[in-house]
């Protein structure tokens, strides 16, 4: 399971520890409760930005995504749930302060995990330059305990047509502040097997993918050739445990003969998305982001 070990707030482009130690958050602190102050005004600007950001009111006709054309996405909260309509709500990391489109990054989680220690690892490793957008599978009751709910994403079609309510609900939610062409994909543990076959079912909408411990077993030397020729452009292959680490050098070597560039990554923190990989994989952005503008954007 993923395990982010921090929960520290992201101001002036860096993260504030505060009272000398990172939180990690409890669920409690990552959902959305009409009562919260914080998510009221949140709310209160969804709508008030996307009346804003329309000429004369009309909702076919918008503003272009210039660097001011929209008012500042507010500094809190950092997250937000967002309600999808036929599926579990998602947990989404803002990227406070734009004023311009922002592009998407869709991370599974593992199984018996949660997508809110999921989401907090990628906004840090993405510097919240973009949308974090993490869908939240099914209860996993073996898994959960009182205080602990955990989740499992169901596969397949199911799972397919849940991120495309997800993108779809996130777009109607932030309106022009979403940039969905081409969204990022990574996952981990079940949800990087997950993430590498939505990729290999639409390479071109999905040309890079970052996969952290697990997914290799889907890069077959036929699918990685499949995932060159349809427009699959970088795979990031992260690895925690020992274990992992000749699956992701055997999947860089198959995706490299068939014309994809994979880079690898390790840090020693077992089964997780602990920060010492999650700086690891940092170290990697400039090439796997590489050709995308959109990520450069503070």
């Amino acid at each position: 399971m993923s395990r982010a070990t921090f929960g520290c707030r992201f101001v002036a482009g860096a993260f504030v520890v505060v009272a000398g130690a990172c939180r990690e958050p409890s669920e409690a602190g990552w959902r959305t409760e009409e009562s919260s102050e914080a998510d009221s005004a949140f709310r209160a600007f969804d709508s008030s930005a996307l009346e804003a950001s329309r000429i004369g009111g009309d909702s076919a006709t918008v503003l272009s995504a210039g660097a001011s054309d929209l008012p500042p996405i507010p500094g809190d909260p950092l997250f937000t749930n967002l309600v999808i309509s036929g599926f579990p709500e998602a947990v989404v990391s803002v990227p406070n302060g734009a004023t311009s489109r922002r592009p998407v990054l869709i991370v599974l989680h593992g199984s018996g995990d949660r997508p809110d220690w999921n989401c907090d690892a990628w906004r840090h490793i993405t510097g919240a330059r973009g949308f974090v957008l993490c869908p939240r599978g099914a209860d996993e009751p073996r898994e959960s305990t009182k205080d602990d709910r955990r989740y499992t994403h169901r596969g397949g079609a199911y799972l397919r047509d849940h991120v495309e309510a997800a993108i779809g609900a996130l777009r109607a939610r932030f309106a022009d502040y979403v940039d969905a062409e081409r969204p990022l994909l990574a996952g981990f543990s079940l949800g990087a097997i997950e993430v590498a076959k939505l990729a290999l079912d639409n390479p071109s909408r999905f040309p890079r993918v970052a996969v952290i411990e697990g997914g290799h077993g889907v890069w077959t030397g036929p699918a990685a050739r499949a995932f060159a020729a349809h427009g699959g452009l970088r795979v990031l292959l992260g690895c925690g445990s020992a274990w992992c680490v000749p699956l992701a050098r055997d999947a860089a070597v198959r995706l490299s003969a068939s014309g994809v560039e994979a880079h690898r990554v390790y840090a020693h923190v077992g089964h997780t998305t602990d920060r010492p990989l999650q700086e690891a994989i940092m170290t990697e952005l400039p090439w796997f982001l590489g050709g995308d503008p959109r990520w450069s954007v503070r």
